[in-house]
């Protein structure tokens, strides 16, 4: 039977409660209790040593070990790699703020952990396993929202500074007494293409197509040739499609 922590989603606890919920330990961000059978997980976003990430509800959450290479077969690591077969129930903490642990409810692996290359907290770079994890219902759980990307992509895009932007907000934070909220950046929308010149001179003129055969053309639209072929009647084309991949030759 799983084990009823008696907590609510989004709960907040201090360290204090947990360890009197699950008779845990009161250190590290894998903590396992033989007693309440349970593996209890902390994301800490507040300290920086490891670099926990939610790339389309699902946590890529980050393994145990400090510095050095991870073992996947070490230690909590190995107790969360085979959480769906050994009967062990895991609880996900989030810590946004320092010392508030937010109850986010059970999680279940639900892909093959990977490896990833993170900095160790001697500032080395060192090999990680990352545990794909989602709660179990999924829920609406307050999350970072510098931490929450939409897909792979989307990390890709605005990821790689993350740390570094959240060490900043926090150092800000506190020297205003807690008071300053984290704005989300707005991903810069990309730059309309310039619009297609077409030269005023080109009506008229004959060309040749590879497929189509010759033809001459007839007139313009916007960032388009209309041409009127001998064999297969009038095609509109778009111009600079045409110029790039030299589709057209003019007689």
């Amino acid at each position: 039977m799983a084990f009823d922590p008696g907590l609510n989603i989004g709960d907040v606890l201090n360290n204090a409660d947990i360890v009197e919920k699950f008779k845990c330990s009161n250190q590290s961000g894998m903590r396992r209790s033989k007693t309440t059978n349970t593996l209890v997980l902390v994301s800490d976003y507040t300290k920086g040593i490891y670099h926990d990430k939610w790339i389309g509800g699902v946590l890529h959450y980050t393994g145990m070990g400090k510095n050095g290479d991870q073992d996947i077969n070490y230690g909590q690591n190995a107790t969360l790699a085979r959480c769906d077969h050994n009967g062990v129930d895991v609880h996900l903490f989030e810590v946004i703020d320092e010392g508030e642990y937010i109850y986010c409810g059970r999680v279940k692996l639900v892909d093959k952990p990977y490896n990833e290359i993170q900095t160790g907290e001697d500032g080395n770079p060192r090999k990680v396993w990352m545990f794909p994890i989602r709660p179990v219902p999924d829920n609406d759980v307050k999350k970072p929202p510098m931490f929450v990307f939409e897909d792979m992509e989307d990390f890709k895009n605005r990821g790689k500074d993350v740390e570094t932007r959240y060490s900043k907000y926090l150092a800000d934070k506190k020297k205003n007494g807690g008071k300053i909220a984290f704005v989300q950046p707005v991903p810069l929308k990309p730059q309309p293409k310039p619009p297609v010149i077409i030269p005023a001179d080109i009506v008229g003129k004959k060309v040749s197509h590879k497929s189509f055969g010759t033809g001459v053309i007839t007139g313009t639209e916007v960032g388009t040739i209309v041409v009127n072929f001998d064999k297969v009647g009038e095609k509109k084309m778009g111009y600079e499609i045409c110029v790039k991949n030299k589709l057209l030759q003019f007689l």
